[in-house]
């Protein structure tokens, strides 16, 4: 059968470009190993072999010549032969595939070898072309004697052929031959190697030893089908600015060699955090790799089982030699769980124990996936009660067995309903601390006390009419519980906008109608009014009892219907109205109230309340202070429960900071 040696390159999976002559300059220095190796044993290699390694680049930029020296046993008889043959085993043991030469050919025209070798008990020189496309590859060999000649083999790439023009750039050299032989030299097999670029000559052992720590061993058995076998994993700190595909990776090796690219696990264990600016690097060996590596060395015949299986071993190792390292980050994921639960109880039906949760996160996982992967796993398990209940719901009847499973879910659905309650109470909490923080001064001025609007939007939106299924849109609960039963109203809209029959522009800042949700004819259900006045004004701007009295005399008498058309309410003369004014209770203000219909005082002395007999009108004036308080004790023994600080408190310990702030600046603390 006759070979083709072009076909067999342009069948063959080789690298392109770049990545080509970096793997030209790899074949040729690990070639110079493998002889350095047999010369003086693989123990002694570091100690006593040199390989130098010399680029020149033309005028276009392109890869002129590449030269490799090096002082190994030479081109012996047997190597030469080796060095012939294609896809030659002589090198087989110890990973030598025998198609190292067929990148060179891919790129280089001319293949020159000079080679000075021991014979007998002298020295010779060989020297030839390597001419691969023809029947005798070896051109123009000379053998000659050189007894004073020390053995030194040098290989010359040159003549980049046209094809490849444009496409074989220089690169950094230095950084990618210490990735491709970081494995050896972590090994302490790396003979000396230097190289010279652009008339610039540097160590490569130098470059990486300057940036590296010692590295730990680990072993780990691993069974991959055929018997237990150890994966080796060296671990070590690097400087980050060794190699970018370096750093913070794992390398597989066969036979002392990187195969491949390195494996980034930056991501999963949040690499950029560890400390000193280091970079962590991981160097996978195996028999069973070395086995399986593939002719071109750029992968290894695995099986999908066996991937995952030496991927579980090396983050086993890993996350043993990192431990430290995760210890940080599954504190700080800890507390953010800790805190995810404190603001969503509901989620607390995801986790039996935390300590347990937060040792399955991936550690790199950040507040953000941590929030939504317990929301991802609350929602499946919602999903799965209903399609639970959907089930027993198509049953004819409930057996022993099944009532008990439905036993079961109802516990689960109760568990998650006070999880929800306690949710709504964190979610209370924190409205009533920023309700306390906007009725706090910002500055000495008292004009920078929050506006009316601030509140109103707090409590409920304005400029809009409302259904009960809106809810969750307002903070009604902040004056009163019971305004939620309330199945329509309005949020400063103009009264005839409600009562089309009436002719009023004014716009009451919250209108109630419809308590429970269903009219009943022949009955007057109340009417609530809610006026806010501006927090922080001295002086009122109008008499606030007047202002909602008057509300009242354009509502009489009007019908009015929800946003679908249909009758909400017909507003008569014995239709009761509550109306609740919330205003600062100022020196001004109290004097004013006590010559109103609202004079007489609350016993907590911040507030007011008092009757109107034509309007059919309860009017009741509330402090701000006193709204947030009495919210708050509404509240009280939902907060203690769940051990949630108390608002009025947080904001007092929030004032007193201020002011001390303000004290040591030296500016006048004006009390709120």
């Amino acid at each position: 059968m006759k070979f083709d040696v072009l076909g067999r390159i342009n069948n063959m999976r080789l690298p392109d470009g770049k990545t080509a002559v970096l793997y030209s300059v790899y074949e040729a220095v690990s070639n110079s190993i493998h002889a350095i190796n047999d010369r003086f044993t693989e123990a002694k290699a570091a100690e006593k072999g040199w390989v130098n390694v010399e680029i020149e680049v033309d005028s276009d930029g392109d890869v002129a010549s590449i030269v490799v020296t090096d002082n190994g046993i030479g081109f012996t008889d047997e190597n030469l032969a080796s060095f012939e043959t294609s896809d030659s085993r002589f090198k087989y043991k110890r990973g030598g595939k025998g198609v190292g030469r067929f990148i060179w050919i891919k790129l280089f025209e001319t293949i020159k070898v000079e080679s000075v070798y021991r014979q007998g008990k002298s020295n010779e020189r060989v020297s030839f072309r390597f001419v691969p496309e023809k029947q005798n590859s070896i051109a123009n060999k000379r053998v000659v004697p050189a007894p004073n000649v020390p053995e030194e083999t040098k290989i010359t790439l040159s003549d980049l052929r046209p094809e490849q023009r444009g496409r074989v750039r220089p690169t950094s050299y230095l950084k990618d031959l210490a990735l491709h032989f970081f494995p050896q030299f972590i090994a302490k097999t790396l003979p000396k190697i230097s190289i010279t670029y652009r008339d610039e000559t540097s160590s490569l052992n130098d470059f990486i030893a300057a940036q590296v720590d010692a590295p730990v061993r680990t072993v780990v058995p691993v069974n991959f089908g055929e018997g237990e076998t150890d994966v080796v994993v060296d671990h070590l700190f690097v400087e980050a600015s060794i190699s970018t595909h370096l750093r913070n990776s794992y390398l597989l090796t066969a036979h002392g060699r990187l195969v491949g690219d390195p494996i980034s696990i930056e991501r999963k264990y949040s690499l950029k955090d560890l400390p000193d600016g280091k970079a962590y690097v991981a160097i996978v060996s195996s028999e069973f790799l070395d086995e399986r590596v593939d002719q071109e060395r750029l992968d290894f015949k695995l099986t999908r089982d066996q991937r995952e299986k030496l991927e579980a071993a090396i983050f086993e190792a890993s996350e043993g030699f990192l431990q430290e390292h995760l210890k940080v980050l599954r504190r700080r994921q800890k507390v953010t769980v800790e805190s995810l639960l404190k603001e969503h109880p509901q989620l607390a039906t995801q986790i039996t124990k935390v300590d347990d949760y937060v040792a399955s996160l991936v550690p790199s996982m950040d507040d953000e996936q941590i929030a939504q992967n317990l929301f991802v796993l609350l929602y499946r398990d919602e999903r799965e009660l209903r399609q639970r209940i959907d089930e027993f719901d198509h049953l004819e009847k409930l057996e022993p067995e099944i009532r008990k499973q439905a036993e079961e879910v109802l516990g689960e659905i109760s568990n998650q309903e006070k999880h929800r309650l306690a949710e709504l109470v964190v979610k209370r909490n924190q409205v009533l601390r920023l309700a306390n923080l906007l009725l706090k001064y910002e500055d000495d001025e008292k004009r920078s006390y929050r506006y009316e609007r601030v509140i109103h939007e707090l409590i409920c939106p304005m400029g809009e009419m409302y259904n009960s299924k809106d809810y969750a849109d307002h903070n009604l609960w902040l004056i009163d519980d019971s305004l939620a039963t309330y199945q329509f109203f309005s949020s400063d809209k103009p009264i005839r906008s409600i009562a089309p029959g009436a002719k009023s522009t004014k716009e009451p800042d919250l209108v109630f109608l419809n308590p429970l949700g269903f009219r009943r004819e022949g009955t007057s259900d109340p009417i609530v009014i809610v006026e806010f006045k501006r927090p922080g004004d001295e002086h009122l701007s109008q008499d606030p009892v007047n202002q909602v009295l008057q509300y009242i005399d354009d509502l009489r008498g009007s019908t009015v219907r929800d946003v679908d058309g249909a009758v909400v309410s017909e507003i008569g003369n014995q239709t009761p109205f509550e109306c609740i004014i919330v205003c600062d209770l100022t020196a001004s203000a109290r004097r004013l109230f006590q010559r109103s219909l609202a004079q007489h005082p609350t016993p907590d002395g911040e507030g007011y309340y008092g009757w109107s007999t034509p309007h059919n009108a309860y009017i009741r004036v509330l402090s701000y202070r006193k709204m947030l308080r009495d919210a708050e004790i509404r509240n009280k023994a939902f907060f203690d429960q769940l051990k949630l600080e108390s608002p009025s408190a947080a904001a007092k310990k929030r004032s007193a900071r201020v002011s001390a702030k303000r004290k040591a600046e030296g500016h006048e603390i004006v009390d709120s």
